[in-house]
């Protein structure tokens, strides 16, 4: 396992990594106790001292999740539900120069909304990053679905005042591990900054309302993640009732039974409830909840009223959302469906409280080219864009600390069909190009791959986006609407789409919204 070993003290003993390709890397160093048993949806604890020097030369579990690749989970069998996870899962992964010095942090949350993923995913290798911004990358696993947001303070008391937000106070405790630990790394804890993807920029935008989070990061990123629906407390509590009767279990004999049941069966629940299973890994029945304990109120209303006024922000999105779902289903892209007027305002309308019709009409005269089937992926794909920007003018509001705002719009001709997809972004961040050979065949690739890579290591040095042959990126205001738009050449537009931008003007997306609308059903 690499070049040789390296061995770091943590708070709660000595982890032994590896020297690999210029990097000390520690895979799997826990940071909380084993989550299952008596401490499932409980808040997380720290794990138990160690005197022995432990190998961290292996990722630790992921959550309890469906396996992918299996094919879609069916509520109605029981054998379609393979948990690829379990519940010993709070461990965390370290990519370092050298366990010497004091280099800015940056804590990758992964993606996968709120139900699904891992620190472990190969696009996530912190080596090339933490190579060559000279930054110690971090990057963590944390309860997830069911077992990370099921609120159960109303059937089983103040215990479990906690339960609906656990997976967020894991990724509080990794924060406070990362504030005492950090400078056993090389690393400097007084220059955290946080950042995720998709459901990873979610929980970023979860810490940022949460106050228990204060002081823990200092920068922020959100990468195509705008915090879409966050349940409050009544649908939350619901929720679990809910639950609880599908699991045919009386509340009034404690939260035992509950906590005896295999984990495989609490995930045929939550795929029975539509989230993390079926063709689409989606859905927010189970995500953080809007508790006034934990997260004090949704993002957009908590950063407007000054929470985390201090900690610069960098937020954006990728062109073409929602394209991404032609690359999962192969059916979509040889059989596009055939949609109504009538059918493409209702899948439209659970992403909107009110005028959909409207926008619709307004997007059909800016595309009057596109089918109505490609007008939805290009509605669903604004929609992350539109509440991007008003998280960050909510922001705005507070001022404070900068906010940057990016849309990526770079794409090969080899995925021209996908163009700027979801999630695009992510190799060229991680330097993991060759696990996506159509993005690495580009000539071009390699030039974007570094300017990413330089302008994210830039705002976690000192909160200012930049690389060479990059334009300056200025903050965003409500006045120019400065943005960056990332393509094969760099360019800072003021209000970029502005037509397609205001075709949202009067159309709430906001915490009172539902979840942005799957275009598979």
């Amino acid at each position: 396992m690499g070049d040789d070993h390296v061995s770091a003290q943590t708070d709660a003993g000595a982890v032994r990594g590896a020297r690999e390709g210029g990097v000390c890397v520690f895979r799997g160093i826990r940071y909380g106790a084993d989550a299952g048993g008596h401490n499932r949806f409980r808040a997380p604890t720290s794990p138990r001292p160690w005197t022995e020097v432990r190998d961290a030369l292996r990722f630790g579990p992921s959550a309890v999740q469906l396996q992918p690749g299996g094919g879609p989970a069916r509520a109605d069998d029981p054998l379609s539900v393979r948990n690829a996870g379990g519940e010993d899962c709070l461990v965390l992964n370290v990519w370092t120069p050298d366990t010497a010095g004091q280099r800015p942090v940056m804590v990758w949350f992964h993606g996968g909304g709120f139900t699904v993923g891992s620190a472990s995913g190969p696009l996530y290798d912190g080596a090339a990053l933490a190579r060559e911004g000279d930054v110690v990358v971090v990057s963590v696993n944390h309860r997830l679905g069911l077992l990370g947001y099921l609120q159960l303070d109303a059937l089983f008391g103040d215990d479990y005042a906690d339960s609906g937000n656990a997976g967020v106070l894991d990724l509080v405790a990794a924060l406070h591990w990362v504030k005492k630990n950090a400078a056993r790394f090389g690393g400097d804890a007084g220059s955290v900054t946080i950042f995720g993807e998709s459901g990873g920029g979610g929980k970023v935008c979860a810490l940022l309302a949460a106050p228990r989070a204060r002081g823990l990061f200092h920068r922020a990123i959100v990468q195509s993640g705008p915090p879409f629906q966050l349940p409050d407390l009544e649908q939350a509590r619901r929720t679990a009732t809910e639950v609880l009767q599908r699991l045919e279990l009386d509340p009034t004999r404690g939260p035992e039974p509950l906590l005896k049941l295999p984990p495989d069966r609490l995930l045929q629940v939550q795929v029975e409830m539509g989230a993390g299973g079926g063709p689409s890994p989606g859905g927010m029945s189970f995500a953080p909840v809007i508790d006034r304990h934990v997260i004090d109120d949704w993002p957009e209303p908590a950063l407007a009223a000054g929470a985390a006024a201090d900690v610069p922000l960098l937020i954006g999105t990728n062109l073409d959302e929602a394209r991404f779902m032609l690359m999962m289903h192969r059916e979509l892209r040889k059989n596009p469906p055939e949609l109504s007027a009538a059918e493409l305002v209702e899948r439209v309308s659970p992403g909107c409280d009110a005028g959909t019709a409207d926008l619709v009409a307004s997007y059909q005269a800016l595309y009057p080219e596109l089918s109505r089937f490609d007008l939805l992926l290009r509605i669903e794909s604004e929609q992350f864009r539109v509440r991007s920007i008003r998280l960050a003018e909510h922001r705005l509001q507070a001022a404070g600390a900068p906010v940057y705002m990016y849309l990526l719009s770079w794409t090969t001709p080899r995925l021209a069909k996908y163009g700027a997809y979801h999630g695009l972004e992510l190799p060229f961040l991680f330097g993991t190009l060759p696990t996506v050979p159509h993005l690495a065949a580009d000539p071009d690739a390699e030039a974007l791959a570094r300017r990413i890579r330089q302008s994210w290591v830039a705002f976690a040095r000192d909160g200012v986006p930049a690389a060479e042959d990059v334009p300056t990126w200025t903050p965003y205001t409500t006045y120019e609407r400065a943005t960056m738009r990332i393509d094969r050449s760099w360019s800072l537009e003021h209000d970029p789409m502005g037509d397609q931008r205001a075709a949202w003007n009067g159309v709430p997306t906001g915490p009172t919204t539902r979840p942005w609308s799957r275009v598979i059903e």
